[in-house]
Protein backbone atom coordinates (compact mmCIF):
# COMPACT_ATOMS: atom_id res chain seq x y z
CA UNK A 1 0.00 0.00 0.00
CA UNK A 2 2.90 2.37 0.93
CA UNK A 3 4.73 2.00 -2.15
CA UNK A 4 0.78 2.52 -4.52
CA UNK A 5 0.38 5.85 -2.66
CA UNK A 6 4.07 7.02 -3.49
CA UNK A 7 3.62 5.61 -6.90
CA UNK A 8 0.70 8.12 -7.28
CA UNK A 9 2.18 10.71 -5.44
CA UNK A 10 5.19 10.20 -8.38
CA UNK A 11 2.53 10.26 -11.20
CA UNK A 12 0.46 13.53 -9.81
CA UNK A 13 3.74 15.47 -10.04
CA UNK A 14 4.34 14.71 -13.02
CA UNK A 15 1.17 15.57 -14.47
CA UNK A 16 1.44 18.64 -13.02
CA UNK A 17 5.10 19.50 -14.29
CA UNK A 18 3.84 18.28 -17.91
CA UNK A 19 0.66 21.06 -17.14
CA UNK A 20 2.34 23.47 -15.90
CA UNK A 21 5.50 23.68 -18.09
CA UNK A 22 4.09 22.97 -21.01
CA UNK A 23 5.01 20.95 -24.32
CA UNK A 24 8.64 21.38 -23.94
CA UNK A 25 9.19 20.07 -20.32
CA UNK A 26 5.80 17.32 -20.99
CA UNK A 27 8.36 15.24 -23.11
CA UNK A 28 10.83 15.19 -20.34
CA UNK A 29 11.00 11.92 -19.33
CA UNK A 30 12.76 10.73 -22.62
CA UNK A 31 13.83 14.04 -23.83
CA UNK A 32 15.48 12.14 -26.96
CA UNK A 33 17.27 9.59 -25.13
CA UNK A 34 16.72 7.28 -21.92
CA UNK A 35 14.62 8.33 -19.64
CA UNK A 36 15.01 7.84 -15.69
CA UNK A 37 15.29 3.92 -15.12
CA UNK A 38 12.34 3.43 -12.48
CA UNK A 39 9.96 4.86 -14.69
CA UNK A 40 9.95 1.73 -16.72
CA UNK A 41 11.55 -1.63 -14.24
CA UNK A 42 11.49 -2.19 -11.01
CA UNK A 43 14.69 -1.55 -9.37
CA UNK A 44 14.45 -2.77 -6.15
CA UNK A 45 11.49 -5.41 -4.95
CA UNK A 46 9.77 -4.19 -1.60
CA UNK A 47 7.72 -7.14 0.30
CA UNK A 48 4.29 -7.66 -1.07
CA UNK A 49 5.10 -5.90 -4.08
CA UNK A 50 4.15 -8.00 -8.00
CA UNK A 51 6.89 -9.76 -9.24
CA UNK A 52 8.25 -7.40 -11.99
CA UNK A 53 8.14 -8.67 -16.08
CA UNK A 54 10.94 -9.80 -18.33
CA UNK A 55 13.75 -7.45 -17.96
CA UNK A 56 12.82 -6.28 -14.33
CA UNK A 57 9.44 -4.40 -16.11
CA UNK A 58 7.30 -2.46 -14.20
CA UNK A 59 4.46 -4.27 -16.56
CA UNK A 60 4.20 -7.44 -18.60
CA UNK A 61 6.06 -6.91 -21.80
CA UNK A 62 7.78 -4.03 -23.13
CA UNK A 63 4.74 -2.72 -25.16
CA UNK A 64 2.67 -2.49 -22.09
CA UNK A 65 5.09 -0.46 -20.33
CA UNK A 66 5.05 1.79 -23.11
CA UNK A 67 1.16 2.45 -23.20
CA UNK A 68 1.20 2.76 -19.38
CA UNK A 69 1.89 6.34 -20.17
CA UNK A 70 0.92 6.05 -24.05
CA UNK A 71 -2.44 5.35 -23.73
CA UNK A 72 -5.40 7.05 -22.64
CA UNK A 73 -7.75 9.78 -24.26
CA UNK A 74 -5.67 11.62 -27.88
CA UNK A 75 -5.27 15.67 -28.08
CA UNK A 76 -3.12 17.30 -29.51
CA UNK A 77 -1.02 17.50 -26.42
CA UNK A 78 -1.30 14.28 -25.40
CA UNK A 79 1.14 11.38 -26.13
CA UNK A 80 -1.71 8.76 -26.48
CA UNK A 81 -0.83 6.27 -28.96
CA UNK A 82 -4.00 3.98 -28.40
CA UNK A 83 -7.48 5.27 -26.75
CA UNK A 84 -10.61 3.88 -25.96
CA UNK A 85 -12.29 5.81 -28.63
CA UNK A 86 -10.29 6.40 -31.48
CA UNK A 87 -9.38 10.02 -30.58
CA UNK A 88 -5.80 10.03 -30.66
CA UNK A 89 -5.63 11.44 -34.15
CA UNK A 90 -1.63 11.25 -34.02
CA UNK A 91 0.19 11.15 -37.34
CA UNK A 92 1.06 7.61 -36.60
CA UNK A 93 -2.21 6.07 -36.05
CA UNK A 94 -4.44 4.86 -32.75
CA UNK A 95 -3.86 1.25 -31.75
CA UNK A 96 -7.55 1.75 -31.07
CA UNK A 97 -8.25 -0.01 -34.77
CA UNK A 98 -6.78 -2.81 -33.66
CA UNK A 99 -9.20 -3.65 -31.25
CA UNK A 100 -12.14 -2.77 -33.96
CA UNK A 101 -13.87 -4.87 -36.10
CA UNK A 102 -16.74 -4.44 -38.59
CA UNK A 103 -18.78 -5.71 -41.03
CA UNK A 104 -21.58 -4.70 -43.53
CA UNK A 105 -23.26 -6.39 -46.31
CA UNK A 106 -21.19 -8.16 -48.74
CA UNK A 107 -17.79 -7.14 -46.85
CA UNK A 108 -15.66 -6.86 -43.32
CA UNK A 109 -12.92 -5.19 -41.65
CA UNK A 110 -11.57 -7.53 -39.19
CA UNK A 111 -9.26 -5.45 -36.31
CA UNK A 112 -5.82 -7.47 -36.94
CA UNK A 113 -5.78 -5.76 -40.15
CA UNK A 114 -5.70 -2.36 -39.32
CA UNK A 115 -2.09 -2.08 -38.84
CA UNK A 116 0.80 -2.74 -36.95
CA UNK A 117 -0.28 -5.70 -34.13
CA UNK A 118 2.31 -5.17 -31.45
CA UNK A 119 1.91 -7.53 -28.68
CA UNK A 120 0.74 -5.84 -25.11
CA UNK A 121 -0.81 -8.45 -22.63
CA UNK A 122 -1.85 -5.89 -20.52
CA UNK A 123 -4.08 -4.48 -22.70
CA UNK A 124 -5.56 -7.24 -24.75
CA UNK A 125 -3.03 -6.53 -27.95
CA UNK A 126 -2.54 -9.78 -29.07
CA UNK A 127 -0.52 -10.88 -32.40
CA UNK A 128 -1.09 -11.02 -35.69
CA UNK A 129 -3.28 -14.16 -36.44
CA UNK A 130 -2.22 -13.86 -40.54
CA UNK A 131 1.21 -13.13 -40.62
CA UNK A 132 3.79 -14.98 -38.63
CA UNK A 133 6.45 -12.52 -39.97
CA UNK A 134 6.77 -9.40 -41.70
CA UNK A 135 5.48 -9.05 -44.92
CA UNK A 136 8.82 -8.40 -47.20
CA UNK A 137 10.70 -9.61 -44.04
CA UNK A 138 11.33 -12.22 -41.56
CA UNK A 139 10.43 -10.55 -38.20
CA UNK A 140 8.45 -12.75 -36.01
CA UNK A 141 4.44 -11.31 -35.56
CA UNK A 142 4.62 -13.24 -32.08
CA UNK A 143 7.51 -10.42 -30.74
CA UNK A 144 6.41 -7.45 -32.04
CA UNK A 145 6.45 -4.58 -29.94
CA UNK A 146 6.49 -0.95 -29.47
CA UNK A 147 10.55 -1.44 -29.15
CA UNK A 148 11.09 -3.23 -32.21
CA UNK A 149 10.51 0.05 -33.92
CA UNK A 150 11.35 2.57 -31.12
CA UNK A 151 14.85 1.95 -28.75
CA UNK A 152 13.71 2.89 -25.49
CA UNK A 153 16.84 4.18 -24.69
CA UNK A 154 16.94 6.63 -27.18
CA UNK A 155 20.58 5.55 -28.41
CA UNK A 156 22.23 6.65 -31.25
CA UNK A 157 24.55 4.58 -33.19
CA UNK A 158 25.17 2.75 -30.10
CA UNK A 159 24.92 5.11 -27.68
CA UNK A 160 28.02 6.30 -25.28
CA UNK A 161 28.14 2.18 -24.86
CA UNK A 162 30.27 2.78 -28.38
CA UNK A 163 31.59 5.78 -27.70
CA UNK A 164 29.05 7.84 -28.76
CA UNK A 165 28.48 11.43 -26.94
CA UNK A 166 25.25 11.92 -24.71
CA UNK A 167 21.93 12.77 -26.11
CA UNK A 168 20.59 15.90 -25.12
CA UNK A 169 17.85 16.86 -27.00
CA UNK A 170 14.64 15.44 -29.15
CA UNK A 171 15.86 14.15 -32.14
CA UNK A 172 11.30 15.07 -33.17
CA UNK A 173 11.48 19.00 -33.35
CA UNK A 174 14.75 20.48 -35.51
CA UNK A 175 16.74 20.89 -31.83
CA UNK A 176 20.28 21.75 -32.12
CA UNK A 177 22.03 20.25 -29.48
CA UNK A 178 24.55 21.74 -27.32
CA UNK A 179 28.20 21.42 -27.66
CA UNK A 180 29.17 18.09 -26.53
CA UNK A 181 26.05 16.40 -27.15
CA UNK A 182 23.91 15.04 -29.83
CA UNK A 183 20.36 14.85 -31.18
CA UNK A 184 18.44 12.02 -30.77
CA UNK A 185 16.31 10.12 -33.36
CA UNK A 186 13.54 11.04 -34.99
CA UNK A 187 10.95 9.23 -32.55
CA UNK A 188 13.54 7.36 -30.82
CA UNK A 189 13.09 4.99 -34.00
CA UNK A 190 16.45 2.38 -33.88
CA UNK A 191 19.06 3.04 -36.59
CA UNK A 192 21.90 1.13 -38.06
CA UNK A 193 23.03 -0.18 -34.26
CA UNK A 194 19.97 -1.37 -33.51
CA UNK A 195 19.27 -5.11 -33.20
CA UNK A 196 15.57 -6.75 -32.05
CA UNK A 197 14.43 -9.88 -32.45
CA UNK A 198 17.26 -11.20 -34.18
CA UNK A 199 16.99 -8.36 -37.15
CA UNK A 200 19.58 -5.96 -37.57
CA UNK A 201 18.55 -2.58 -38.76
CA UNK A 202 20.92 -1.60 -41.88
CA UNK A 203 19.35 1.73 -42.75
CA UNK A 204 19.66 4.67 -40.32
CA UNK A 205 16.92 6.49 -38.41
CA UNK A 206 14.82 9.38 -40.83
CA UNK A 207 14.86 12.58 -40.36
CA UNK A 208 11.38 14.21 -40.02
CA UNK A 209 10.26 17.58 -37.63
CA UNK A 210 7.25 17.61 -35.70
CA UNK A 211 5.61 20.61 -34.28
CA UNK A 212 6.76 21.21 -31.09
CA UNK A 213 3.64 23.02 -30.38
CA UNK A 214 1.05 20.50 -30.70
CA UNK A 215 3.01 17.27 -31.21
CA UNK A 216 0.59 14.61 -31.06
CA UNK A 217 -1.88 15.92 -33.55
CA UNK A 218 -1.98 16.10 -37.10
CA UNK A 219 -4.02 18.77 -39.63
CA UNK A 220 -2.71 20.35 -43.58
CA UNK A 221 -1.38 23.03 -41.29
CA UNK A 222 0.37 21.43 -38.41
CA UNK A 223 1.92 17.39 -39.31
CA UNK A 224 5.18 15.67 -39.28
CA UNK A 225 7.41 17.16 -42.31
CA UNK A 226 9.36 14.45 -43.69
CA UNK A 227 12.84 14.80 -45.05
CA UNK A 228 14.13 11.57 -46.25
CA UNK A 229 15.01 7.64 -45.48
CA UNK A 230 11.34 6.63 -43.91
CA UNK A 231 11.13 3.69 -46.74
CA UNK A 232 14.43 2.85 -46.44
CA UNK A 233 13.78 2.45 -42.60
CA UNK A 234 11.01 0.40 -42.92
CA UNK A 235 12.45 -1.65 -45.18
CA UNK A 236 14.86 -3.07 -42.00
CA UNK A 237 11.91 -4.84 -41.60
CA UNK A 238 9.83 -4.80 -44.51
CA UNK A 239 13.37 -5.22 -47.05
CA UNK A 240 11.35 -7.39 -49.80
CA UNK A 241 8.26 -4.73 -50.43
CA UNK A 242 10.50 -1.74 -50.90
CA UNK A 243 13.40 -3.96 -52.95
CA UNK A 244 10.64 -5.90 -55.00
CA UNK A 245 9.11 -2.83 -56.93
CA UNK A 246 8.24 -3.27 -60.49
CA UNK A 247 9.35 -6.46 -61.51
CA UNK A 248 7.89 -7.16 -64.09
CA UNK A 249 5.30 -10.20 -63.90
CA UNK A 250 5.73 -10.35 -60.58
CA UNK A 251 3.11 -10.77 -58.03
CA UNK A 252 5.05 -9.03 -55.38
CA UNK A 253 5.08 -5.73 -57.66
CA UNK A 254 4.69 -2.67 -55.18
CA UNK A 255 4.49 0.98 -55.57
CA UNK A 256 7.62 2.48 -56.40
CA UNK A 257 8.79 4.35 -52.41
CA UNK A 258 11.82 5.63 -51.09
CA UNK A 259 14.64 8.28 -52.48
CA UNK A 260 14.34 6.57 -55.98
CA UNK A 261 11.22 7.68 -55.99
CA UNK A 262 10.97 11.14 -56.89
CA UNK A 263 7.87 13.08 -58.33
CA UNK A 264 8.37 13.37 -62.00
CA UNK A 265 7.52 16.84 -63.14
CA UNK A 266 3.67 16.13 -64.00
CA UNK A 267 3.18 14.66 -60.22
CA UNK A 268 4.65 18.00 -59.04
CA UNK A 269 2.12 19.98 -60.84
CA UNK A 270 -0.88 17.62 -60.22
CA UNK A 271 -0.31 17.36 -56.05
CA UNK A 272 -0.06 21.28 -56.67
CA UNK A 273 -3.58 22.22 -58.57
CA UNK A 274 -5.52 18.83 -57.07
CA UNK A 275 -7.90 20.12 -54.57
CA UNK A 276 -10.59 17.09 -54.97
CA UNK A 277 -12.08 15.33 -57.92
CA UNK A 278 -12.65 17.31 -60.63
CA UNK A 279 -10.88 20.45 -59.27
CA UNK A 280 -7.59 21.32 -60.16
CA UNK A 281 -7.29 24.73 -59.12
CA UNK A 282 -5.04 24.68 -56.11
CA UNK A 283 -1.95 26.40 -55.72
CA UNK A 284 1.36 25.20 -54.53
CA UNK A 285 1.31 27.29 -51.56
CA UNK A 286 -1.46 25.53 -50.16
CA UNK A 287 -0.80 22.27 -51.61
CA UNK A 288 -0.12 20.22 -48.67
CA UNK A 289 -2.28 17.15 -47.69
CA UNK A 290 -2.12 15.53 -44.57
CA UNK A 291 -3.32 12.16 -46.12
CA UNK A 292 -1.19 12.24 -48.22
CA UNK A 293 2.06 13.40 -47.06
CA UNK A 294 5.60 12.84 -48.57
CA UNK A 295 9.41 13.45 -48.24
CA UNK A 296 11.02 16.93 -49.06
CA UNK A 297 14.38 15.00 -50.27
CA UNK A 298 16.11 17.22 -47.28
CA UNK A 299 18.89 15.36 -44.67
CA UNK A 300 18.54 18.39 -42.01
CA UNK A 301 16.16 18.85 -40.14
CA UNK A 302 16.17 22.21 -39.24
CA UNK A 303 15.51 22.90 -42.69
CA UNK A 304 11.93 21.35 -42.17
CA UNK A 305 8.93 23.08 -41.32
CA UNK A 306 6.12 21.35 -39.59
CA UNK A 307 3.74 24.14 -40.62
CA UNK A 308 4.56 24.56 -44.01
CA UNK A 309 1.74 23.80 -46.13
CA UNK A 310 3.82 23.94 -49.79
CA UNK A 311 3.27 21.29 -51.53
CA UNK A 312 6.01 19.09 -53.67
CA UNK A 313 9.03 19.80 -55.69
CA UNK A 314 11.25 18.02 -57.99
CA UNK A 315 13.17 17.21 -54.90
CA UNK A 316 10.21 14.86 -52.99
CA UNK A 317 9.36 11.28 -53.12
CA UNK A 318 6.88 9.09 -51.89
CA UNK A 319 7.20 6.83 -48.81
CA UNK A 320 5.65 4.15 -47.21
CA UNK A 321 4.30 6.80 -45.29
CA UNK A 322 2.52 8.75 -48.52
CA UNK A 323 -0.29 5.86 -47.91
CA UNK A 324 0.27 4.39 -44.70
CA UNK A 325 0.23 4.76 -40.63
CA UNK A 326 2.99 3.84 -38.84
CA UNK A 327 0.89 2.32 -36.27
CA UNK A 328 -3.04 1.72 -37.20
CA UNK A 329 -5.75 3.63 -38.90
CA UNK A 330 -9.64 3.03 -39.29
CA UNK A 331 -8.72 0.98 -42.81
CA UNK A 332 -6.84 -2.51 -43.77
CA UNK A 333 -3.23 -2.44 -43.67
CA UNK A 334 -3.10 0.99 -41.73
CA UNK A 335 -4.28 2.80 -44.61
CA UNK A 336 -4.60 6.59 -44.67
CA UNK A 337 -7.93 6.50 -46.47
CA UNK A 338 -9.87 3.00 -47.26
CA UNK A 339 -8.09 1.71 -50.11
CA UNK A 340 -11.13 -0.87 -51.03
CA UNK A 341 -14.11 1.68 -52.38
CA UNK A 342 -14.37 3.90 -55.68
CA UNK A 343 -15.60 6.66 -53.98
CA UNK A 344 -14.73 7.81 -50.25
CA UNK A 345 -17.52 8.54 -49.24
CA UNK A 346 -18.48 4.37 -49.32
CA UNK A 347 -15.52 3.96 -46.97
CA UNK A 348 -15.97 1.96 -44.14
CA UNK A 349 -16.35 2.24 -41.29
CA UNK A 350 -19.96 3.75 -41.76
CA UNK A 351 -22.79 4.45 -40.05
CA UNK A 352 -25.23 1.45 -40.20
CA UNK A 353 -22.07 -1.28 -40.22
CA UNK A 354 -22.39 -3.25 -36.97
CA UNK A 355 -19.75 -2.53 -34.23
CA UNK A 356 -19.68 1.01 -35.77
CA UNK A 357 -20.00 4.03 -33.79
CA UNK A 358 -20.39 7.34 -34.44
CA UNK A 359 -17.28 8.59 -33.28
CA UNK A 360 -15.79 5.84 -35.18
CA UNK A 361 -17.17 6.78 -38.65
CA UNK A 362 -15.50 10.76 -37.45
CA UNK A 363 -12.38 9.60 -36.03
CA UNK A 364 -11.75 7.39 -39.60
CA UNK A 365 -10.92 10.81 -41.15
CA UNK A 366 -9.45 12.72 -38.45
CA UNK A 367 -12.60 14.45 -37.96
CA UNK A 368 -12.89 15.77 -41.45
CA UNK A 369 -15.79 15.08 -43.45
CA UNK A 370 -15.21 13.59 -46.76
CA UNK A 371 -18.90 14.41 -47.91
CA UNK A 372 -18.98 17.82 -46.80
CA UNK A 373 -15.25 18.83 -47.48
CA UNK A 374 -14.67 16.49 -50.51
CA UNK A 375 -18.28 15.88 -52.17
CA UNK A 376 -19.59 12.79 -52.70
CA UNK A 377 -17.87 11.74 -55.89
CA UNK A 378 -14.26 12.09 -54.19
CA UNK A 379 -12.22 9.25 -55.08
CA UNK A 380 -9.00 7.81 -53.62
CA UNK A 381 -6.84 9.83 -52.93
CA UNK A 382 -4.35 8.71 -55.49
CA UNK A 383 -5.76 11.28 -57.07
CA UNK A 384 -3.24 13.70 -55.79
CA UNK A 385 -0.39 12.61 -57.45
CA UNK A 386 -2.58 10.02 -60.26
CA UNK A 387 -4.14 11.97 -63.03
CA UNK A 388 -5.70 8.25 -63.56
CA UNK A 389 -5.66 6.57 -60.00
CA UNK A 390 -3.53 2.94 -60.55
Amino acid sequence: MERRRKLLATLLLTAFVWVAAGPRLARAFHDGGAGACGGCHIIHATAGASSPGQYLLLKSDPSSVCLNCHSGLGGANIPSVFSPDGSALTPGGDFYWLTKSYAWVGGSSPGYSHGHNVVAADYNLTADPANITAPGGTYPSSQLSCISCHDPHGRVKGGTGSGGVSVSVSGSYGEAAPSGSQTGNYRLLGDTAYTSQGVSFLAPAPVARANGLSPFSESDTSHVDYGSGMSEWCANCHAGILNNQHQSGSSSFTHPSGAGAKLDASMVTRYDTYLRSGDLSGSAATAYLQFVPFERGRTDASLLDPTSTDGPDANSNVMCLTCHRAHASAFRAAGRWDFDVALLVNSHPALGDSGVSASDVAASYYGRSIATEFGNSQGSFCEKCHATTP
